[in-house]
């Protein structure tokens, strides 16, 4: 994890801060589908808008194809975060209409 701070570019940071967002988010939802649906949504959020940060940097404009690479790693963990929230807004769902069944 240190090194994920510390590194050269100067993005760790950001993505050290998704990490955290996704682990306060869990904990402040108590882990429950609903809450880490609306979670994983948020951290997707910023995961999108950490892409767009790097990409127009003036750090990225220096290495060829930086930004086109940041772009295209960021949206495919973007995906993976809507998956997981995708996943678990069903989970809250079948959650949620089982209560309603008892």
């Amino acid at each position: 994890m240190w090194s994920t701070i510390v590194r050269d570019d100067g993005n760790g940071i950001g993505f050290f801060l998704l990490i955290m967002a996704a682990l306060v988010g869990g904990f402040s939802a108590w882990f429950r589908p609903a809450g880490m649906a609306r979670t994983m949504l948020g951290v997707a959020i910023m995961q999108a808008l950490l892409a767009v940060a790097i990409a127009t940097a003036p750090s990225s404009a220096s290495t060829p194809d930086s930004s086109f690479k940041a772009l295209l790693f960021s949206g495919f963990f973007t995906a993976l975060w809507l998956l997981s929230a995708t996943f678990f807004r069903a989970a809250a769902k079948r959650d949620h209409k089982a209560d309603a069944a008892h």
